[in-house]
This record gives C-alpha cells, sequence and structure tokens, in this order.
C-alpha cells in the first residue's frame, strides 16, 4: 500500500474571525493545500499536459476549534483511484488534536474540452504511491 501525504500551512491571524477562532472556510482552504501539494509532489499539476485536477465534491467533520497561533498538520490520502475520479480522504490536526477529517471526490479533466477524461494510466501509476484505502 502507498503512504499518507504530509504537510503544514501556517495559521494567519486574517484567518480568525469575530468569535476569536479559525473561520470555517479556512478548513477548506487547508484541505485544498494537501491536495494540491500532494498532486505536486506525484507530478500531476503540468499547466502544459492537457489534464487537470477539478474539485467535484468535498465533505468536511468539523472536529474542533483551531486557533492562531499555531500550524495545521494535513494529512492526505488517496481513498480509491475510479475511472475518471479519485477519492481523497484528509485529517487536519493542530498540535496533537484532530480539528477536522473530509473526504473529497477530484475529477481528472481536459483542460481544453473542459470535460471529465479516464485517468492516464501515468497518472493512475503516480497516484498509487498514495493510495492507502482504510485512511
Amino acid at each position: 500500500m502507498g503512504e499518507v501525504f504530509v504537510t503544514t500551512q501556517k495559521l494567519r491571524f486574517c484567518d480568525t474571525d469575530q468569535l476569536g477562532h479559525v473561520n470555517n472556510a479556512v478548513y477548506s482552504v487547508m484541505c485544498e493545500a494537501g491536495r494540491a501539494e500532494l498532486m505536486q509532489a506525484a507530478g500531476l499539476l503540468d499547466a502544459n499536459s492537457g489534464h487537470g485536477v477539478v474539485i467535484a465534491r468535498l465533505e468536511l467533520d468539523f472536529l474542533r476549534e483551531m486557533n492562531w497561533p499555531g500550524e495545521i498538520r494535513i494529512e492526505t490520502a488517496i481513498h480509491r483511484i475510479g475511472q475518471k475520479s479519485i477519492q481523497v480522504h484528509q485529517r487536519l490536526h493542530q498540535g496533537d488534536t484532530l480539528v477536522s477529517r473530509a473526504s473529497s471526490i477530484l475529477a481528472i479533466i481536459d483542460t481544453h474540452k473542459r470535460r471529465a477524461v479516464p485517468i492516464t494510466p501515468e497518472w493512475r501509476t503516480a497516484l498509487e504511491h498514495w493510495l492507502v484505502p482504510e485512511f
């Protein structure tokens, strides 16, 4: 099996809201950063390839508050590789505290036609490095 991709993001003061905690919209931004960095590490964010990744679905479970200042550890793994899409699972931690879980469906598209296309064998091979179905 593959491995979990881990990255970190530093919280900014402007991420907080009037309640003094990090705004809920920032959670999805953190997830986006984790997904994008995984795709970049897999070599799949080449603007000249004719293929791209778009988010088709996002589910977020808010488990705890995030508070500024701090750093968020983003764990990202591929849960499933389909014909034209992948399912990604993520966990966000602040320190030792699990603050959020996310699941997303990413569609692979032809960037010129703007339509979903089958995942190429090269993409499948690159993604399998982070395929962790039990994550």
